[in-house]
């Protein structure tokens, strides 16, 4: 016999599942050279961090908007 709070817990872990899902699918791997040393990188939505020299790139400069703290609260 599965309990009341047991139900609750797998129904919140696939509400979980399902908006890691969801978040996932809007990522896309991108490519391109680092400005300061020229290693090929990759990042995600436009954003990069190079490992050779620890360039990292403007947030700004994404191809999409970043998540606001309302957003972040409303999660």
């Amino acid at each position: 016999m599965t309990s009341q709070q047991e139900i609750q817990d797998r129904e919140a872990t696939a509400m979980a599942a399902e908006a890691a899902a969801a978040f996932l699918s809007s990522q896309e791997i991108t490519t391109t050279n680092c400005r300061r040393c020229g290693t090929q990188i990759d990042g995600i939505n436009g954003r990069y961090a190079c490992s050779a020299c620890e360039w990292v790139s403007d947030w700004a400069e994404g191809h999409t908007a970043l998540p606001t703290a309302a957003d972040d609260h409303a999660a």
